[in-house]
């Protein structure tokens, strides 16, 4: 019969050397891809008449756990909107977020904090061969960014888009306001270096 330490360190998860104070060594997990990974039932694909920027920001709540905010949201607003509005918007229901116009640092942030944020892009010339009604400026939720690469859920498709950091950023200068809104409640558990 083997000991609950046999199994332990048959698996890899105990290493013991008893000349070193920090005995126990865990494995290191592949980081996960994207960064915000909403479960694909929780998406919120566009309703009404182009609802964009409420369905990425109903992602980005989910995905935060802030469910009842989302369908409070989801409820009560559809059609288009500028960065100014929904801002009056989410003031007024008492959404907790922070905004920026122009700043990459402010993305970086909120996707290696796990929270995520909406954004603007320009899809005219885009990666989806599509142009919408208002000048081809499209918003979706940005759920990944580091040095190399990109992720964004696309309320208009099923799945996400992965393009290269250059790309994504070509796209998001180009669109209109260049504006990013982040909600800032407690995101889920951090990636373990």
């Amino acid at each position: 019969m083997k000991t609950f330490f046999g199994l332990l360190a048959a698996s890899g998860l105990l290493l013991i050397d008893f000349g070193n104070q920090n005995a126990w060594t865990y494995p290191n997990p592949q980081e996960e891809r994207p960064a915000v990974n909403l479960p694909q039932n929780l998406w919120q694909y566009n309703y009404g008449s182009g609802s964009c920027v409420v369905a990425a920001t109903i992602d980005i709540l989910r995905w935060q756990g802030r469910f009842a905010d989302a369908q409070r949201l989801r409820s009560r607003y559809s059609g288009g909107w500028d960065d100014d509005d929904w801002c009056r918007v989410l003031d007024r229901e008492g959404i907790d977020y922070d905004r920026t116009k122009g700043n990459i640092a402010f993305l970086e942030t909120a996707c290696a904090t796990r929270r995520g944020c909406i954004v603007t892009i320009n899809v005219a010339k885009g990666p989806y061969g599509y142009t919408t009604r208002n000048r081809g400026y499209h918003c979706v939720a940005l759920v990944h960014l580091d040095a190399e690469r990109a992720g964004i859920l696309d309320n208009n498709l099923d799945k996400i888009v992965w393009m290269s950091r250059q790309e994504f950023l070509q796209y998001w200068f180009t669109s209109s306001g260049t504006w990013a809104i982040a909600p800032v409640y407690t995101p889920t558990s951090p990636r373990i270096p």
